[in-house]
């Protein structure tokens, strides 16, 4: 298992998920019909699962680390 990457540079990419979820979410209010949006919406959300769940991870071996020290 490849180890997950530093907290910071997993909040950024989480942050500019969320902006890019955000522009999405106002893009399909917009256009409810379009399914290729929606979809992507729906990978962006997926994506943002996955980033939080490897932030956990990381967060938990960042404090276990720093705890043990």
């Amino acid at each position: 298992m490849q180890e997950p990457r530093q907290p910071d540079t997993l909040v950024a990419e989480l942050s500019e998920l969320n902006s890019l979820l955000d522009k999405h979410r106002q893009m399909l209010v917009k256009h409810p019909s379009d399914a290729l949006l929606a979809l992507s919406l729906k990978q962006y959300e997926h994506r943002r699962t996955q980033l939080l769940k490897e932030l956990h991870l990381s967060l938990s071996l960042f404090f276990t680390e720093h705890m043990a020290s």
